[in-house]
């Protein structure tokens, strides 16, 4: 007879690549279960190369819509009757309902998913989003929460069951970061260009980022400091035309936009300042940049959201400021550039190494690979 206990079906949606999730997949593999994945994304995503590299059995599913899934429900469906897996896992919206929907009228005893948004749905009154985490949240049987601020969204405002809540942190590969890796480059870098003062934002584009109030922000810095540069990095989204427009009243050489970087951890540690001022206290559901910047020890302005309502006193490791407001991220880069902003101490190494990637992908193994009661 087939066991088909360690059986688990993993399905994606919304991502290009995630280390997270190869993570979660590696140690899935190398505790013995056997893991099908589907992908529901375009075919030249780069989690394929390394699906493939690594010789997991994976299918990619092309996206078809909010109202156009029909299809695409019953492919999963019917690789899920072939697989017959003990577990679903899911991450992703769309991955996400496909998943619990699928498995559930199936009788699949164990479903599993993330939930990597807070309150976006109900603050911008998505009501299809909305319905579609009642939905998930319904059908499941356990939904990992990234961080405090999802779980109490989950708790409090979509009246979860805490019993199915599990929290567990998004990792990092916290090592990567930290500056003596990319010492000599960046520092050949930094002589080449010693004369420049150079800003970092990683995000995408859109408006609950508060990366306009950045772009607002270096634009006033730029009438008193000349040798400043903005550098951001993240995919064109809603906010991408106002924020070209409030960056069009200096000299384009100023400022670069894109949509990707290979190289984060080297990115980072080319900077002087880093930036991330998301515009409210839960519209961050996680902030990976958070840990990122911190780790690689530059200096760093923030608003609180997301994990960093989960740092005790973060004011000790960065600057902290209002949500929405360009005159403190000025007036704090201009404190950095002219070295009068107060002395900062470097996080303590038991807080970040808690979002090691290992650390994160030992808690899921050990979630999906836990047996139910019967």
């Amino acid at each position: 007879m087939i066991d088909r206990r360690n059986r688990i079906l993993v399905i994606l949606s919304d991502i290009d690549f995630s280390p997270q999730l190869v993570a979660i997949l590696k140690v899935l593999q190398d505790r013995g279960a056997n893991v099908r994945i589907i992908l529901i994304g375009k075919k030249n995503l780069r989690i394929v190369e390394e699906l493939l590299s690594r010789g997991w059995d994976s299918r990619t599913l092309k996206p078809r819509g909010k109202f156009g899934s029909v299809l695409n429900f019953i492919l999963v469906s019917l690789e899920m009757f072939r697989f017959k897996p003990s577990t679903v896992f899911a991450s992703g919206q769309f991955g996400t309902v496909l998943g619990m929907l699928s498995s559930r009228l199936l009788r699949i005893r164990k479903r599993v998913f993330i939930r990597h948004h807070s309150n976006f749905h109900q603050k911008y009154d998505m009501k299809f989003g909305m319905i579609m985490d009642r939905i998930s949240n319904n059908l499941s049987t356990s939904i990992v929460a990234v961080s405090n601020i999802v779980k109490d969204v989950l708790k409090h405002d979509e009246f979860v069951d805490e019993s199915k809540i599990v929290q567990i942190s998004n990792g990092v590969d916290v090592s990567s970061f930290r500056f003596g890796e990319f010492h000599s480059e960046v520092a050949s870098k930094l002589e080449e260009e010693s004369s420049l003062f150079h800003i970092g934002v990683i995000s995408r584009l859109t408006d609950w980022k508060g990366v306009q109030y950045t772009a607002t922000a270096f634009v006033n810095l730029v009438e008193y400091h000349s040798n400043v540069r903005l550098h951001i990095v993240g995919a064109f989204a809603d906010s991408y035309p106002s924020i070209k427009d409030i960056l069009s009243r200096v000299d384009s050489k100023k400022y670069t936009l894109r949509s990707f970087d290979s190289n984060i951890p080297q990115f980072l540690n080319s900077l002087d300042a880093f930036v991330h001022v998301p515009v409210g206290k839960s519209d961050e559901a996680f902030g990976i940049v958070y840990i990122e910047a911190l780790a690689a020890g530059i200096p760093c302005i923030f608003t609180k959201s997301g994990i960093l309502n989960d740092l005790e006193n973060p004011e000790q490791y960065a600057d902290i400021v209002p949500f929405k407001n360009s005159e403190d991220i000025c007036f704090h880069l201009e404190g950095i550039l002219k070295g009068s902003r107060s002395a900062k101490i470097a996080v303590p190494e038991i807080w970040l190494n808690q979002f090691e990637l290992d650390v994160m992908a030992n808690k899921y193994a050990e979630l999906l690979l836990r047996e139910l009661p019967c």
